[in-house]
């Protein structure tokens, strides 16, 4: 059977005049507490610390800027040997990118699938994606927290890293890590006051400062807020959130910072459906005659959140180059759910037929993220090299209680739905799950210069993965994810690249001796090129890339026994993979016009040829 192929462009066109805000109030740099000129001339050693420590991405010049989202590493763009975009401040506020959802419809090489009114699901490669990261921290990515919905109040960038990502974010699949840097204070004070007017009378406020909080302006802060409230294309739909934000950075020293931040969100929708519209009729016929805004919500449906987030972020740069960094993250998530699921195909005459399910779903998770690395420079056979190296720790507990119906209740047509469906009655006894995930890892990575034009970059990182459930326990250790590219300077504009990276993914399936298998391996290899033109005003990129997932569990062929637990023997199998390719246009052909264009194409399939996943292009305009 052939393998499914899947296309998704992005173009978007965005006209200086509808910035709402300059970019330059975002850039993620304070102001050096000291500047002062040596006598020949050159900067003082105090500005070369403050430029060491606080690197940032400049709105000027070329698109490929610094990040570290895929090695740990302060390279360009065009320096990192796989695909990586950044969604900055200026394409959000052009679009007018509420949520995070929305900058993912929009970013390069990721499907965006709503699943219902109130959760989303990401995809790159032909996987799910299931990393995320705040300031480079990984945290684990749940659709039922609001995490796909946070509001960009928050966000000077999105960085996305696509292929295995195991180097940095542990666990998960090889599809991408998405990387969400916030806002910091800017180099001058500086801010902003908006109001936005909508359809379905949608209403939006924003509020967004920074400013220096004492004389010296060595302790800055910034301050942003959000809210809004509206209706919705889906009947009966409503929404109401606000989201407060702070975040203080203190130069303890010339080569010391300290930075605080703090968030806190609630999100409460009114008739959030859960599960989709039935797609066929009893009698076979396709259900392609509803509205658009078909809603399966009551009046008293809900799936509202509230979230609580701190991180404190400590730097010191030495004399030697080498700069420190430790960071701490605290997440806190409450969701309180009361949906309604249909099923089973209704009458296409009279609407009726469908079966229902409601819950009410309480759940509470409590996540600790810490990082510590440290980076600088090495002399190595007569060439400068750089290095960096880092551990890791997250611990995610996650505590949820399901109250199921007591009575039954009545439905009406889903032709003329008007959500007055009686609310059930809840018992008081709920079924209770606990998950404990703790993950632990160690990595290093290098920038090896091997000649003028040729850049090897090496890593590797060494992971345990524990959980502990009510559905069981299992725990890894001692998991490798190594990482390899090489880079190859064409000229000052132009670079080739090819690069070689894993993940895992910790599974709980027993072989035939009840020892648990060891974790799926998932691998990407790529090729690409990446260059700046016109001066640096508009950057390019070509990849190629397999993606590969080994020692999927399947069923043992041999061995049909039941195990002493009831389940059956399992053996790791090769499993699923993508081949594809996608390239990148962004940049400011004219000093009027700032052009976004993106283009991914994957071949998927499992592995007896069979075809995974099957989706239409997306093609956006603006």
């Amino acid at each position: 059977m052939k393998p499914s192929h899947m296309s998704v462009i992005s173009i978007a066109v965005i006209s200086s005049l509808a910035a709402t805000q300059s970019v330059a109030n975002n850039a993620a740099s304070l102001k050096p507490t000291s500047t002062q000129a040596s006598p020949n001339g050159t900067e003082s050693n105090n500005q070369q610390i403050e430029d060491k420590m606080f690197e940032h991405i400049t709105v000027s010049g070329s698109r490929l800027d610094k990040a570290s989202s895929a090695t740990g590493l302060a390279l360009t763009l065009r320096q990192t040997p796989q695909s990586i975009s950044v969604v900055d401040s200026e394409f959000i506020d052009a679009f007018s990118l509420e949520t995070l959802a929305d900058v993912m419809a929009f970013a390069p090489g990721i499907q965006t699938q709503q699943a219902e009114t109130d959760r989303f699901f990401f995809r790159a490669r032909g996987r799910e994606i299931s990393n995320f990261q705040f300031d480079g921290i990984p945290v684990v990515y749940n659709s039922f927290f609001s995490d796909a919905i946070t509001d960009t109040i928050l966000f000077d960038r999105v960085e996305i890293v696509r292929g295995a990502t195991g180097l940095l974010t542990g666990a998960g699949e090889p599809s991408a890590a998405i990387n969400l840097i916030r806002k910091r204070p800017t180099i001058e004070d500086a801010g902003y006051v908006s109001a936005q007017i909508g359809s379905w009378s949608n209403l939006r406020f924003e509020l967004d400062q920074s400013l220096a909080l004492n004389e010296e302006e060595t302790i800055k802060g910034r301050f942003a807020a959000s809210y809004e409230q509206g209706d919705s294309y889906i009947d009966l739909a409503e929404k109401e959130n606000f989201l407060l934000y702070g975040v203080v950075s203190a130069d303890l020293t010339d080569r010391t910072r300290v930075t605080v931040g703090l968030d806190h969100s609630e999100r409460n929708p009114k008739a959030s459906t859960w599960g989709a519209l039935p797609l066929f009729y009893s009698d076979g016929t396709q259900a392609d005659n509803l509205p658009v805004s078909q809603t399966t919500g009551t009046d008293w449906t809900k799936w509202a959140r509230e979230g609580t987030n701190a991180f404190l972020q400590f730097e010191h740069a030495f004399e030697n180059e080498w700069d420190i960094q430790v960071e701490v993250e605290r997440r806190e998530n409450e969701m309180d759910g009361e949906l309604l699921y249909l099923y089973n195909a209704p009458d296409s005459a009279t609407g009726l037929g469908l079966s229902n399910f409601p819950l009410r779903y309480l759940a509470d998770r409590k996540q600790t993220a810490f990082r510590a690395m440290a980076s600088g420079p090495f002399n190595l056979l007569g060439r400068e090299h750089r290095l960096t190296t880092g551990v890791l720790y997250s611990k995610q507990d996650v505590i949820s209680d399901s109250f199921y119906a007591t009575n039954t209740i009545e439905l009406d047509s889903l032709f003329g739905w008007d959500g007055s469906i009686e609310r059930p009655i809840f018992g008081s006894t709920p079924a209770t799950n606990n998950n404990t995930e703790t993950q632990k890892g160690v990595y290093a990575a290098a920038q090896l210069n091997l000649h003028d034009r040729w850049t090897l970059i090496v890593g590797n990182r060494i992971s345990s993965y524990e959980l502990e459930g009510d559905n069981g326990n299992f725990d890894h250790s001692s998991v490798t994810t190594p990482y390899a590219g090489l880079v190859f300077d064409v000229d000052d504009n132009i670079s080739i690249y090819t690069s070689y990276t894993e993940i895992f993914q910790a599974q709980n399936a027993k072989d035939v001796n009840g020892q648990r298998l060891d974790p799926v391996e998932g691998s990407n290899i790529e090729a690409g090129i990446k260059g700046d033109f016109l001066n640096e005003k508009l950057t390019a990129s070509f990849a190629v890339y397999k993606v590969e997932e080994d020692n999927v569990a399947a069923r043992d062929p041999i061995n049909d026994q039941p195990l002493s637990d009831g389940t059956f023997a399992s053996i790791g199998i090769e499993g699923a993979k993508t081949t594809g390719y996608e390239m990148e246009l962004n940049g400011k052909p004219t000093d009027d016009i700032t052009l976004y264009l993106s283009y991914t194409h994957n071949d998927a399939e499992d592995a007896d040829g069979r075809h995974t996943l099957l989706t239409c292009p997306t093609i956006c305009y603006e």
